[in-house]
């Protein structure tokens, strides 16, 4: 039974600098959402890659790493990867 709870899926992701190479150790976290999310962030590992719970609802995912950002609006629930591509900031 569900009744009260939300229900989570695991999503992947990868974290990618603007050559479209894999950033190691980027902090990965949900910025904004329409539901509340059991992670707030997590790093990439050394391929870049990631995992992130997500409830059904639409979210914002940020990127930061080596004065490098991005962001990336997505849905939760089930859905394809997830991809931030981050650039030099400002």
């Amino acid at each position: 039974m569900t009744e009260g709870r939300k229900v989570t899926v695991s999503r992947a992701g990868r974290v990618l600098d603007a050559s479209g190479r894999p950033v190691a150790g980027a902090v990965v976290a949900v910025v904004s959402g329409t539901a509340p999310t059991p992670e707030i962030g997590i790093r990439s590992g050394a391929d870049g890659r990631f995992t992130v719970a997500l409830p059904a609802g639409k979210f914002r995912l940020q990127a930061h790493a080596r004065g490098q950002a991005g962001a990336v609006e997505v849905d939760g629930g089930g859905g394809e990867e997830i991809v931030i591509q981050i650039q030099s900031s400002p």
